[in-house]
């Protein structure tokens, strides 16, 4: 009985001087994003299946828990605890090499999977594609959500294409599947004010291509994924952000990517607690095509990142790091820009 005490009060004791280990991981969980699964061209947008073979089996050796994304959902929304170690796995446009390549893994390993496909190419039956056939044969392993229509970039849309772009693919998907879920992927990961107004009044829940580990604190029309594509998908890349945690920010201005008139756009983060010293000294953002950001700290708490130079036209990012208390892991968030 008094070692059981002795126990207890220990328990007790690390989790007053170390809060923020246990709760960041029993309330993240790593998003990741495929494309094409193929050794092929572009090279940009495909994963070998070899590679993704060595990713699923690093995640079945070290314990990785695979969970379907309407669960990681789910649990985030009500709050619930996670388990440690979580990840899960999506894949954009429904190429026919997740069902050739990919979904004989996943069958293998019993490893869940989320796609996003654009239902004009099915209906359609590009030789690409997969069919509605074949997206019905992945179930249950496999869920299958909303990549709109025709995949456009949802900026600039006039109103009524921007909700035949998304309805029209969910009425789809709902016919042909049963899904009732208003799950869309944005396409190239690209919205404006009006597509993220249009995803909040209708009820649905966004996911982005940045790069970023999904907590109870995301914002839920801007899911973060990592991309597992092209250079990305390299095992020390893979190992590198499976092991990432949330980025303890409680304030991110502006939401928007849009940036216009100014194209140095600034960027104001207010974290959740105070920092450490030896985690504000080592906090580090870098800028697509320039070197570091410039940060312009205000106590332990909130910070200003900024550029010398201008962003060029298209996306760009602010990748932002900071070490985490156990060795070789990561605070990540990543913020995506798009100059039109």
């Amino acid at each position: 009985m008094k070692s059981l005490k002795i126990f207890c009060n220990f328990l007790v004791l690390i989790t007053i001087c170390f809060p923020s280990i246990s709760f960041a991981l029993e309330t993240d969980c790593v998003v990741l994003v495929y494309h094409r699964f193929s050794d092929g061209e572009p090279k940009s947008t495909s994963t070998s299946p070899q590679i993704f073979k060595e990713h699923l089996a690093y995640l079945k050796e070290n314990e990785y828990t695979v969970l379907p994304l309407k669960t990681v959902i789910n649990k985030l929304q009500s709050k619930e605890k996670l388990p440690l170690n979580c990840v899960s796995l999506t894949a954009d446009d429904g190429f026919l090499s997740i069902y050739k390549e990919a979904f004989p893994l996943l069958t293998e390993y019993q490893f869940p999977m989320s796609v996003f496909v654009s239902t004009h190419a099915i209906d359609k039956n590009y030789e690409s594609m997969m069919t509605w056939s074949q997206l019905r044969d992945m179930t249950p392993l496999v869920d299958v959500f909303n990549h709109t229509v025709n995949h456009p970039h949802l900026v600039n849309l006039l109103p009524e294409n921007l909700e035949n772009e998304i309805h029209i693919a969910q009425d789809r998907i709902s016919k042909e599947l049963g899904v009732k879920d208003k799950y869309l992927a944005y396409p190239y990961g690209e919205y404006d004010d009006e597509t993220y107004s249009f995803l909040e009044s209708n009820g649905y829940i966004g996911f982005g291509q940045q790069s970023g580990v999904a907590s109870q604190e995301s914002d839920f029309l801007n899911i973060p994924r990592y991309s597992m594509s092209g250079p990305y998908a390299k095992m020390e890349s893979f190992i590198l952000k499976v092991k990432t945690v949330d980025m303890p920010l409680k304030n991110i201005k502006p939401k928007s990517m849009i940036i216009s008139g100014d194209f140095k756009p600034r960027l104001d983060l207010v974290f959740s607690r105070p920092l450490t010293q030896y985690e504000r000294d080592n906090f580090a953002c870098y800028v697509s095509g320039q070197n570091k950001a410039k940060l312009e700290w205000s106590g332990l708490q909130s910070l200003v990142i900024s550029v010398e130079e201008p962003l060029g036209v298209g996306r760009s990012r602010y990748n932002c790091t900071m070490p985490f208390k156990e060795n070789g892991r990561y605070y990540w968030f990543s913020k995506l820009w798009l100059r039109l």
